[in-house]
C-alpha cells in the first residue's frame, strides 16, 4: 500500500501528535506490515504506544498487522478502539476497511473507504482499493463512479482509460465504453504519437476488447472495420480468426464466413465446435446427404482426423450408419485407445443407434477372434491379442450402458483373462460395471486390484480410495490416499489442495454412516474452497488492468458469477444442507442436561471421582497445550539462528478437527441457509437449488419463500415430482394454516393461495396428490406420489403399495432413491426392495443374491 496513505502523512502535518523518534518508530510500522516482518512491526508500535497509548494510527496499524497473523479478535478491538480514539484519520478508516474486506465483510469495508475518502478526498491508493471492493461485489454503479474519479485525477495512465471502459461496459453501456477507448487512441495520439509505451500485446488486446464490445453491442459492422484497421497489430490469431468467423457469419457473409472458418480447422482438426458453425454456414445443417458429402470431403483433406470421422456418427442413421460406425471404432481399437466408448456415449440417446454399435461391437470381437482380422479386411492384425483386448472391453462397456450386467461382465473378464500383460484399462472398466450395478465392495476390490499394479499412479490411487468411501471403507480410504500426501498427513494437505472430489465423497461417506460431525466437517471444506476461489479475484482486479488483459478479465469475472453453481459445490452444499435439517428434524441432546441426568444417578462417591477425573483430563490438556506452546517458541528460535524467515508461515491447528464444533450448532437452519444462499445466486438453473430450498423454508415458516422455491423448481423441471410433492406438501401447509386479522397477513395469505392454485391448477393438496399418483409410471416417480400423499395428509399406504408394479428405473441410484421416499413414507419399501434384489442382482443395498460379501 502506499505509503503516504498508510504513514498519515497528508500535505506536511505527518503522523498525528508523534515526536521524532515514536513518528520513526511508526513509519518502521508501516514498512514491517508492507515487508510481512510482523514480530518486528509489532514491536515497533508496542513502542509507539508505550509512550502514546491512545494513539489511534498505531493501534489500527497493530490491528491490522494482527489481522495478517489471523488474530483476528484483537485486531477488530484494537481498530475500533483506534477509530474511536482518532476519528479524524483518514489511515484509522482505511486500515478500519483493510481489516473488514480480510474478514470479507465487503460492505462495511466500502462505508470504511468512503469515510477514509471524506477525510482525504483523491487518495488514490484508497480510491483504488474502493473499485476493487465495489466490483467483487458487482457494484457496477459505484464502481463506474469511482473508476470516472480515479481517470479524472490520473488521465496519464492507460490502465485508468481501461478501468472506466470495462465498467461502462460491465453495466451494459457498450456505446460509452468504446466512447472511452476511442478518447484514449485520440489523448494518446495527440500526446505521445501512436502507442509508443505500449507492448505489442497490451494493444493488441485493447483493439480486440474493442472489437468484442461491438459484437456484444450487435455493431458487427463496426467490430470488423476495428480488426481490419488493426490487423497489423493484432497478435492472438486465432481469437481474431474465431471473432472473424462469428462476425461474417452474423452479417450473412457467407463465403468470408466459410474461408475463415476452413483456415481455423485447418489450424486445429480436432475442434468441434469448427465443423458446427461450418456446417451452419454452408446451411447443410439438417440435410443428411449434404452433410455426409461435406464431411466426405474433409476426410480426404485431413485423413488423421478424428473429428472429421467421429462427428457424421451424429447425423448418419440405418445402414449408413452402420458402416460408418465399424469403420471408426478400427483405428481406435487397433491403436488401444481407452476414451473410445467415452467419444461414442452421446449416442445411446437414440435406441436404435445403440442397438446397431452392440451388433457392430459384437461383430468386431467375433471376427477377431475366428480370423484376427477386423470385419472386411483382407489383412491379419500385427497384435491380434491387443485389438481383441480393446474391442471385447468396448463391447462390455456397450453391454454396461445398456443394462446388460452379466454381459459386460462375462465379457470384460474374457479380456482379461486372455490378455498377458495385463491391460489396466480392463480392470478399470470391471470395477466401474460393479458400481453401476450396485456391487461397491465388489468394485472396491477390483479397484484395489488395479491400484496394486502401479502403486505411483495417482489416478489409479484415487479412483481406488473413491471406490472404498463408497463402500463405506473411510478408515482404510484415508490411509490409502495418504500415500500421494506430503508426510501422509491427509486431512491439511488434501484441504491445502482444494480437493474437493475426496471431501465430498468423505462427507457422502460419513453422512451414509451417521457421522453428521465428520461430514460437515467435509462439506463445510468444500465451501470454504469455493469462497477462497471467490475471494481470489482481487488480486487481479488491478493487475489485468495493469496488464491490459482485458478480455480474460471479463471472462474471469463471467466466471466468478456463476462459481457456485459447479457441481462440486453443488454436491457438498446438498450434502451439508441435508446434515442440516437432519440435525433440525432430530436434535442432538444438550450435553449440560446429559451430564445432569447422569450425575443424578449417581451416588456422591461417583459424582466425586466423576469430577476428579474430569479435572485430572484438564490438567493433563493443560500441560500439553503449555508444552506443545514451549515447543513450538522453541522451533522458532532454532528456527531464526540457522537464518531461517522469522515469520515463516506456519500450518494453523485446526481447533475443530473431527466437525464437532460444526455438529453442536444452536441454528442449523441458519447454517443452512448459509449454504444455499450462494445456490440460489449461482445456481438458480438447477432444479436441486429450489428443492432444498424449500426444505429449509418450510421449516423456517417462510411460506412466501417456499412457494418461489415451488415455482422455480417448476420451471426448471416442469414433469419432476419431486417439484409437484413440494407443490402438494405446500399447498396443504397453506391450507392448515390460520391466518390473524391484520391486513399485511390476509394480503400474504392471498398472494399464498393464488401461487399455489396457479400450481394445482385449483385442486386441494389431497386431490394433487392423488393425480400424481395415478400419473406415476415408474417406481421413483410412484414413490415421490406416495410421499405427495401423505404430506398432503392422507393415508399413503395404498399408493405405497402400487409402487412394485410400476416400471423400475433403470439405474441403482434412481431405485436407491424409490426406496428411500418410500422410507419417509412409512411403507412399501420392504416390498420394493425385494423386487430390486431380483432386478439387481449384484446391488448390496438391496440384499441382492450376487453382491460381492464383506470380508
Amino acid at each position: 500500500h502506499d505509503r503516504a496513505a498508510m504513514s498519515g502523512k497528508k500535505a506536511d502535518d505527518g503522523a498525528r501528535a508523534l515526536s521524532g523518534k515514536e513518528k520513526k518508530e511508526f513509519d518502521n510500522v508501516v514498512r514491517c506490515y508492507e515487508t510481512k516482518q510482523h514480530k518486528k512491526g509489532l514491536k515497533s508500535a508496542d513502542f509507539v504506544l508505550k509512550k502514546f497509548p491512545n494513539h489511534g494510527e498505531t493501534l489500527a496499524m497493530k490491528g491490522l498487522i494482527l489481522s495478517n497473523m489471523d488474530r483476528m479478535e484483537e485486531a477488530h478491538e484494537l481498530v475500533k478502539l483506534g477509530v474511536r480514539n482518532d476519528m479524524k484519520s483518514h489511515v484509522c478508516w482505511h486500515v478500519y476497511g483493510l481489516v473488514h474486506r480480510a474478514d470479507r465483510n465487503y460492505r462495511e469495508a466500502i462505508k470504511c473507504y468512503r469515510m477514509a475518502l471524506k477525510l482525504d478526498e483523491g487518495n488514490s491508493q484508497i480510491l483504488r482499493d474502493l473499485a476493487s471492493l465495489q466490483i467483487q461485489v458487482r457494484d457496477l454503479a459505484d464502481f463506474t463512479e469511482t473508476r470516472r474519479i480515479i481517470l479524472k485525477d490520473r488521465a496519464g495512465a492507460r490502465q485508468n482509460w481501461m478501468g472506466l471502459a470495462v465498467a461502462k461496459f460491465l453495466q451494459g453501456q457498450h456505446r460509452a465504453a468504446v466512447a472511452v477507448i476511442e478518447k484514449y487512441e485520440d489523448f494518446r495520439a495527440e500526446e505521445r504519437g501512436s502507442e509508443p509505451n505500449l507492448a505489442k500485446y497490451e494493444v493488441s488486446e485493447m483493439y480486440l476488447f474493442k472489437a468484442m464490445i461491438l459484437e456484444e453491442a450487435g455493431a458487427h459492422e463496426e467490430a470488423l472495420a476495428v480488426l481490419d484497421k488493426h490487423s497489423d497489430k493484432l497478435v492472438d490469431v486465432i481469437g481474431v480468426l474465431e471473432q472473424r468467423a462469428r462476425l461474417y457469419t452474423a452479417l450473412g457473409r457467407g463465403a468470408q464466413a466459410e474461408a475463415t472458418l476452413r483456415a481455423l480447422i485447418a489450424k486445429n482438426t480436432e475442434n468441434h465446435g469448427y465443423y458446427r458453425q461450418l456446417e451452419a454456414v454452408l446451411g447443410v445443417d439438417g440435410d443428411v446427404a449434404k452433410l455426409e458429402a461435406t464431411y466426405d470431403a474433409l476426410a480426404v483433406q485431413y485423413p488423421k482426423s478424428d473429428a472429421v470421422r467421429r462427428l457424421p456418427l451424429d447425423f448418419l442413421s440405418g445402414d449408413a450408419f452402420a458402416t460408418a460406425v465399424r469403420k471408426y471404432v478400427v483405428g481406435p481399437i487397433r491403436k488401444g485407445v481407452p476414451s473410445l466408448f467415452r467419444n461414442l456415449k452421446s449416442l445411446y440417446a437414440d435406441r436404435a443407434k445403440a442397438a446397431v454399435m452392440g451388433e457392430a461391437f459384437a461383430e468386431v470381437v467375433t471376427s477377431l477372434e475366428s480370423s484376427g482380422k477386423f470385419p472386411g479386411s483382407d489383412k491379419s492384425e500385427a497384435d491380434v491379442a491387443q485389438c481383441l483386448c480393446y474391442a471385447r472391453t468396448l463391447l462390455a462397456h456397450h453391454n454396461d450402458k445398456v443394462g446388460d450386467v452379466e454381459g459386460a461382465l462375462r465379457t470384460i473378464d474374457s479380456a482379461i483373462a486372455s490378455t498377458e500383460p495385463r491391460v489396466l484399462e480392463c480392470y478399470l472398466a470391471k470395477a466401474s460395471f460393479l458400481k453401476h450395478a450396485g456391487d461397491v465392495v465388489g468394485a472396491m476390490n477390483v479397484a484395489n486390484e488395479v491400484r496394486e499394479m502401479d502403486k505411483a499412479d495417482r489416478y489409479l490411487n484415487s479412483y481406488c480410495v473413491k471406490r472404498m468411501l463408497r463402500a463405506g471403507e473411510y478408515e482404510t480410504a484415508e490411509k490409502t490416499v495418504a500415500l500421494f500426501t506430503r508426510d501422509g498427513n491427509q486431512a491439511s494437505n488434501l484441504f491445502d489442495m482444494q480437493c474437493a472430489w475426496f471431501e465430498n465423497e468423505a462427507g457422502r461417506c460419513h453422512q451414509r454412516g451417521g457421522r453428521k460431525n465428520r461430514a460437515l466437517k467435509y462439506f463445510t471444506a468444500v465451501r470454504k474452497h469455493y469462497d477462497d476461489m471467490e475471494e481470489d479475484q482481487f488480486d487481479f482486479h488491478q493487475y489485468c488492468l495493469r496488464k491490459n488483459t482485458l478480455r480474460h478479465y471479463v471472462q474471469m469475472l463471467r466466471v466468478e458469477d456463476t462459481l457456485y453453481s459447479r457441481r462440486a459445490y453443488r454436491e457438498a452444499a446438498r450434502g451439508g444442507v441435508e446434515v442440516y435439517l437432519d440435525l433440525f428434524d432430530d436434535p442432538l441432546p444438550d450435553p449440560a442436561e446429559e451430564e445432569e441426568k447422569m450425575l443424578a444417578g449417581m451416588s456422591k462417591e461417583e459424582r466425586q471421582a466423576y469430577r476428579k477425573k474430569l479435572k485430572k483430563a484438564e490438567e493433563k490438556k493443560a500441560k500439553e497445550d503449555a508444552e506443545k506452546k514451549a515447543r513450538e517458541e522453541k522451533e522458532a528460535r532454532e528456527a531464526e539462528k540457522d537464518g531461517k524467515k522469522k515469520n515463516q508461515v506456519r500450518r494453523k491447528e485446526d481447533p475443530d478437527p473431527d466437525g464437532d464444533a460444526l455438529l453442536r450448532t444452536k441454528t442449523p437452519l441458519v447454517e443452512a441457509e448459509r449454504l444455499l444462499e450462494p445456490l440460489l445466486r449461482h445456481a438458480a438453473d438447477f432444479e436441486d437449488t429450489h428443492l432444498l430450498a424449500f426444505e429449509v423454508f418450510v421449516r423456517k415458516g417462510k411460506l412466501l419463500l417456499a412457494l418461489r422455491a415451488c415455482n422455480a423448481a417448476v420451471r426448471c423441471s416442469p414433469s419432476s415430482f419431486a417439484a409437484r410433492r413440494n407443490v402438494a406438501h405446500l399447498a396443504a401447509l397453506i391450507a392448515s394454516s390460520s391466518v390473524d386479522a391484520s391486513t399485511e397477513r390476509q394480503a400474504v395469505r392471498t398472494v399464498l393461495d393464488d401461487g399455489v392454485g396457479a400450481l394445482t391448477g385449483g385442486a386441494t393438496a389431497m386431490a394433487y396428490a392423488q393425480a400424481l399418483v395415478a400419473e406415476a409410471r415408474s417406481s421413483l416417480e410412484g414413490a415421490l406420489a406416495a410421499e405427495a400423499v401423505k404430506l398432503a395428509g392422507g393415508d399413503a399406504a395404498a399408493a405405497a403399495a402400487k409402487v412394485g408394479d410400476l416400471e423400475v428405473p433403470r439405474s441403482v441410484d434412481d431405485a436407491a432413491a424409490a426406496v428411500a421416499a418410500l422410507e419417509r413414507v412409512g411403507a412399501g419399501a420392504d416390498a420394493l426392495k425385494a423386487k430390486l434384489a431380483v432386478v439387481f442382482p449384484y446391488c448390496e443395498a438391496f440384499g441382492g443374491a450376487k453382491a460381492t460379501k464383506r470380508a
